[in-house]
């Protein structure tokens, strides 16, 4: 689950759609095949993503012998720089897993999930997920994995410091966050970076009742609301100088959560699950604990940041079937289980979930879930917008810039992207 890092797509998208159009556009299976060869590219998110995907298929191929999968396990950041590239080559691959899927769609490239999932599979996704990958009441993003955002703090430098509760407020988290600086830490870990800035200040906007747009879908990136969160934001980093300094240069991982890691840091944004856990925690001695985000007052609802990544299914002719038969092999509860306890996310299936509810750290997350918010992921000008982003909004944070006037500049390039 990593962040998109390129322009362009839409542009290659939509200039694809001409060739999505001559092989069948959003229609039927277009010759439906029961045999033949599909093109998979699975991301990889850890060394445990190779060997699972390559034993799958194995095991698919010999439960299904006249498919065969041309399978390829490709690692994010070459991930990412390459879908531009098949899209603009129009060399689609028949599932791809990835963080974006709108553009896509609306370039009338992708099949609805309808075609390529059996009503089985469908019925088990998790409600919360599906408007988010949905266009006009039409799926085409196929949940694939999850993780939800949260406090992270650490319990020693909060019994260092006297603190007995994590903060629910902006006020307790600045008090907190001085008493944290006062006892040796850093009292917050303020990554607005270009890894994952969007995903922070989203965690800073809808905590103050803001957001990426309003109710009718309208961008509102300069709103009055998230200026008063930019604000506050400038107020911990500039004038209490309780964050870390450069926070408009920190990133996420090998900033914030390496120093969380080491015990230098009281609290941060994390990931109670995936990477922070596995690559990060677990053979730190920090002992640590997650609460909800703290709100600018109580009156704003408790909530949570939701980020999946989605299987599609691109338009190509007659691949339906085969397509199908994959994908229900895929999200059979044992082989799904397997993959989000080998990787440490979040399931996005009820019958995974319920697997999971028990456990101490998944089940804490799968809670989570039903309060979580989305990134506008169905609006195409998505990916530009969240580059745009990750390279300018830590410059709101810097002294002597004017933070509406960065906010201002993100809202034009948001409304010129749709």
């Amino acid at each position: 689950m990593r962040p998109t890092r390129f322009l362009g797509i839409a542009a290659v998208a939509t200039a694809a759609m001409v060739t999505a159009a001559a092989c069948g556009g959003g229609g039927g299976g277009g010759g439906a095949k029961s045999s033949g060869t599909i093109s998979v590219i699975m991301a990889s998110y850890s060394s445990k993503s190779p060997p699972y995907w390559k034993d799958l298929v194995s095991r698919f191929e010999k439960a299904n012998p006249k498919i065969h999968v041309n399978l390829r396990v490709i690692d994010w950041d070459t991930l990412l720089q390459q879908v531009p590239t098949m899209i603009q080559t129009k060399s689609y691959p028949d599932v791809l897993n990835f963080n974006a899927y709108s553009t896509f769609a609306s370039a009338g490239l992708l099949r609805p999930a309808k075609q390529v999932l059996s009503p089985q599979v469908e019925s088990d996704f998790v409600p919360s997920f599906l408007s988010s990958d949905s266009i006009h009441g039409t799926q085409y993003g196929i949940p694939w994995i999850a993780s939800v955002r949260a406090l992270g703090y650490n319990k020693q430098a909060f019994a260092k410091a006297g603190i007995k509760s994590p903060p629910a407020t902006w006020a307790e988290m600045v008090t907190d966050a001085k008493k944290a600086q006062q006892a040796g830490y850093t009292g917050y870990c303020l990554p607005l970076g270009s890894e994952e800035s969007q995903a922070e200040w989203s965690l800073w906007m809808w905590s103050n009742g803001g957001g990426w747009v309003t109710p009718s879908g309208q961008w509102s990136i300069n709103s009055a609301k998230n200026l008063q969160a930019m604000s506050f934001l400038r107020q911990l980093a500039n004038t209490d100088k309780v964050t870390e300094p450069n926070p408009g240069k920190t990133q996420r991982t090998a900033g914030c959560w390496a120093s969380f890691s080491e015990g230098k840091v009281a609290m941060t944004e994390i990931m109670p699950l995936g990477t922070f856990q596995t690559s990060f925690m677990s053979k730190s001695k920090v002992k640590w604990a997650s609460s909800p985000w703290p709100r600018s007052s109580m009156s704003v609802p408790e909530f949570t940041l939701g980020v999946q990544d989605v299987l599609e299914a691109f338009n190509k002719p007659g691949n339906t079937e085969m397509v199908k038969k994959f994908l229900d092999f895929v999200y059979q509860k044992s082989n799904y289980l397997k993959f989000v306890q080998n990787e440490g996310f979040l399931p996005t299936t009820k019958s995974a979930d319920q697997a999971l509810a028990s456990n101490p750290v998944a089940g804490e997350g799968i809670k989570l879930l039903p309060k979580a918010n989305f990134y506008p992921v169905t609006n195409p000008g998505w990916n530009k917008v969240q580059s745009a982003v990750q390279s300018q909004l830590g410059t709101a944070v810097e002294p002597g810039t004017n933070p509406g006037q960065v906010l201002s500049s993100l809202q034009q390039i948001a409304q010129s992207s749709g």
